[in-house]
Order: C-alpha cells, then sequence, then structure tokens
C-alpha cells in the first residue's frame, strides 16, 4: 500500500515538473520572438490539429499520430510562438479525445511545449550560422530534421519517464522497448516538414493546404480501415474467449460424464461380487494392479490405460449369464458345465460392445482367458495376437487368485503367487508382463491381502492433480 502511494506521489510530481517546464517554455517563446503572420499560423496549425484528430488507435491501446509535423512546420516559419502554439492546440485536441484527463493534458502540454521551444532555438541557430549562399530549400530541410531529432529526444525521454515511474521499470529500457524504433520515423517526416515550409514561403497558404489535405483525407480512409480493423480483432477475440469457456465447459462435462460411465460400471462390478462372493473384490484389485504394469511398460495414453482399467474391472461381466447353479455351485463342475462356464468372456464381450465407448475394453473381456502358448479360450490366441491389456490382466487376476481366500482354501503367500507366475512366464503368461510384475511385486507385497490399496475409482492424471475427491468403492 505504502509503495503504491509513493509510487502514485512520484508519478504526480513528475507531472506537475514537466507542466511547469512546459509552462514556461511556452511563454518565454513570446518574448524571444514576435508572431508576424497569424493567419498562416492559424491554418498551419489547423492542419496540425486536422492530423492530430485523425490519429490511427492501435489495437493494444495505443495511437500513431503525425501531427508532431505541424509543430516542426509552425518552427520553420512562425519560430518559438508559433511552435508553442502549434504544440499547445495539438495537446488539447488530444486531452479533448482522450477521455479529458486533467494529469494527462497537463503532461503532454508540458513535454510538447518543452520540445517545441527547442526545436524553434535549433532552428534559430542553424540559420544564423548558414551562409548566404545556401539555398533556402536545403536550409528547410535541415532545419526540419533538426527539429524534429529534439521533439523526438525531449518527447521520448518524458514518456520513458512517465513509463518508468509507472511500470517500475528503469528510464533506458522504457525508452528503448518503446521510443527507440521512432528516429527514422521523426526524421523523415521533419524533412517532410521543412519541405511543406519551403511550399508554403514560396507559393503561400493555399499550395501547403492543397497539397495537404489529399494526404489528410488518405489519412482519414486509414484511420477507418484500422479502426474497423481493430473492432473486428476485437470481436473475433471475444468470440475466441466465448468458445475457449465453452470448451472448458464440454470438457468438464465430458469428464462429468465419463465419471459416471465408469461409476456405472463400479456399480455393476459390486452388484456381481455380491452375487458371486467368494471373488469379492477381485475386479477392482485386479483392474487396479493392471494399471500399474501398464504405466511400468510405458503406457501413458489415457485413453489406453482407461481401456485397460476397464476391461479387467469387468472382465467377468459375462458371468451374469451363467446359471446360480453353475457359478455358485460347491461342488466341482462337470465337463458340459465347464463348457458353459468358458462361454462368459464371449459373452461379457457381446454385452459390452453394444455400448461405444467400451468397445475396446469389450476386446480385453473377450481374451481374458487366452494364453500366451495358445492353450487358452475361447479363440486359442497366441502370443502378441492377444491384446496387450488382456495379457497383463492375466497375470493381475493369477496374482490375486493365489493369494485371496476361497471358500474351498486359504490364500497362499505374495512370494508363492511370484513363484507360480514366474514358472508359467512363457507358456500361460507374456514374458515382458512378467518382468513388470517382478518389478512391482516388492510393493505389492506389502498391501493388505483382500482389500484394494486405491479408491476404486480411475482417474486420468490431470483430473488427479485438479480434483482431490473421487469416489471410494462403495
Amino acid at each position: 500500500m505504502t509503495s503504491a502511494a509513493n509510487a502514485g506521489s512520484r508519478e504526480d510530481w513528475f507531472i506537475t515538473l514537466t507542466f511547469a517546464v512546459g509552462a514556461m517554455a511556452f511563454t518565454s517563446a513570446f518574448f524571444i520572438h514576435p508572431l508576424n503572420d497569424p493567419v498562416g499560423l492559424a491554418v498551419v496549425v489547423g492542419l496540425a490539429v486536422l492530423t492530430e484528430a485523425l490519429s490511427v488507435r492501435l489495437h493494444f491501446g495505443g495511437w500513431v499520430s503525425v501531427s508532431f509535423v505541424g509543430t516542426v512546420m509552425a518552427a520553420i516559419l512562425f519560430g518559438a510562438p508559433g511552435a508553442v502554439t502549434t504544440a499547445a492546440a495539438i495537446a488539447m485536441v488530444g486531452w479533448l479525445r482522450n477521455g479529458r484527463s486533467p494529469r494527462k493534458v497537463a503532461f503532454n502540454f508540458g513535454h510538447t511545449s518543452a520540445a517545441a521551444l527547442a526545436g524553434a532555438l535549433a532552428i534559430s541557430g542553424i540559420q544564423a550560422m548558414a551562409g548566404r549562399g545556401v539555398p533556402r530549400s536545403v536550409l528547410a530541410l535541415a532545419e526540419g530534421g533538426m527539429a524534429a531529432v529534439l521533439l523526438y529526444v525531449i518527447d521520448g525521454a518524458a514518456v520513458a519517464g512517465i513509463i518508468a515511474l509507472t511500470s517500475k521499470r528503469s528510464i533506458r529500457s522504457s525508452f528503448s522497448d518503446n521510443i527507440g524504433w521512432l528516429l527514422p520515423y521523426y526524421v523523415v517526416l521533419g524533412f517532410v516538414a521543412g519541405g511543406l515550409a519551403v511550399i508554403f514561403m514560396e507559393l503561400g497558404v493555399a499550395a501547403v493546404t492543397v497539397m495537404v489535405l489529399p494526404l489528410v483525407l488518405a489519412r482519414y480512409s486509414v484511420t477507418q480501415f484500422v479502426e474497423r480493423t481493430r473492432e473486428n480483432v476485437i470481436r473475433l477475440e471475444r468470440s475466441n474467449e466465448q468458445l475457449h469457456r465453452a470448451y472448458i465447459e464440454i470438457r468438464d462435462m465430458s469428464e462429468q460424464l465419463r465419471d459416471a460411465y465408469t461409476g456405472t460400471l463400479e456399480s455393476l462390478v459390486t452388484a456381481l461380487d455380491v452375487r458371486d462372493q467368494e471373488t469379492k473384490g477381485h475386479s477392482v484389485r485386479v483392474a487396479q494392479h493392471a494399471l500399474d504394469i501398464a504405466k511400468l511398460l510405458g503406457i501413458s495414453d489415457e485413453e489406453e490405460l482407461l481401456t485397460i482399467y476397464r476391461g479387467a474391472l469387468m472382465h467377468d461381466v459375462g458371468k451374469i449369464g451363467v446359471p446360480d447353479a453353475i457359478l455358485l455351485k460347491p461342488d466341482r463342475l462337470t465337463e458340459e458345465e465347464w463348457e458353459f462356464m468358458r462361454r462368459h468372456p464371449a459373452m461379457g464381450y457381446r454385452i459390452l460392445a453394444q455400448v461405444p465407448y467400451l468397445r475396446p475394453a469389450a476386446k480385453i473381456v473377450l481374451a481374458h482367458h487366452e494364453r500366451w502358448d495358445g492353450h487358452g479360450y475361447p479363440r486359442g490366441l497366441e502370443g502378441e495376437a492377444i491384446p496387450l491389456g488382456a495379457r497383463i490382466f492375466a497375470v493381475c487376476d493369477t496374482y490375486d487368485a493365489i493369494i485371496s481366500d476361497r471358500p474351498y482354501r486359504r490364500g497362499q503367500s505374495p512370494d508363492a503367487a511370484l513363484a507360480e507366475i514366474l514358472r508359467c512366464a512363457g507358456t500361460q503368461f507374456d514374458p515382458r508382463v512378467v518382468e513388470a510384475f517382478e518389478a512391482v511385486f516388492p510393493r505389492w507385497k506389502q498391501e493388505s491381502p483382500g482389500t484394494p490399496a486405491r479408491p476404486l475409482l480411475y482417474l486420468p492424471a490431470w483430473r488427479q492433480e485438479d480434483d482431490a475427491s473421487g469416489r471410494a468403492a462403495s
């Protein structure tokens, strides 16, 4: 709060000082040189005011004007009083056009009047030093160029100073970033001002007016074009912002819908667990373990990970079509009953494939009992013909089945499960998946058997960071 107040106080002092210097420059100008041609000066001031009124507003909020040409021209033709009068008129037009801020008009009047007096004095010095043999046209061009450079330096230094105070940057960097590129612009237009002054002296007010008015008309056309372009840019930016907000809303709705889909799947899995008590929680644990191995194998695409998660979670959905007499039979199944049980991957596939967003996961469900050596079911796929998600699932499913308690036996130790899976690498299981299993095994070994280590709902990585809350297992 204090630093902001101090910065505001420094700005006020700088503006006050600039105004005071400009006021002294404006007053002293009329004591340095008498005003001989008020009518001619009025024409030059009118043209300068007209060009200032037709300044081009840039998209980022600044303005581009050539009105200082009138100040330089007035300094060449009418000396110091003409220069400061033109500069003051230009500052007044800027005040009327840009919100009528007293601080702005005081600041602009101050630095433009000081710069105008300096330019007029430089022109007087050039005229005093020049010999009589120098053509007036050449002399006017030199005067215009010199006066324009002085206006560039003084006006630029004042503007850079106020920018430095408001942005807390150095005056040097403020000048180089905002003013430095304008030097050629000032020099060339200074020569133009000198040329217009020669035409005024040789041919009079009418000639200058005839020459300047077409340029003013062209300037007006450019102003209209740039203003329309600026309006279109602003309109496009607003449309882009609206589209961006709509995109965010659609993305959030899509994620909410995906979460709802996943929640529906989880509810279905919970219903299956209620029906088949001996595998309660099995699908959840296998789905989470499948994600661990998939990431270790280098799978980073969120959609692919979600497909593996859904496939593992829903692998036994086909058991909905298995009669309770077979599914819940406490005794050993007959060959005919086993034949019926082996249909559940195909049943699960037919159930899930009807839902478009579940079709990729349905392929994992169809292949979750295939074996690496081709002796699995229902299609006898072999090797990498088996979807990777199904190969990952096979290892996770076997591990959880070995360590979990069942009504007819107690679960074995994680080390026993590790030994069995290593033994079956290359026959039942993909050797590369088994290697990944070995890498995550020390962490899995620390988990409590029979309970999922993490929340049931799988969220993509970016949602895990932004959305801390997730649904826990019901």
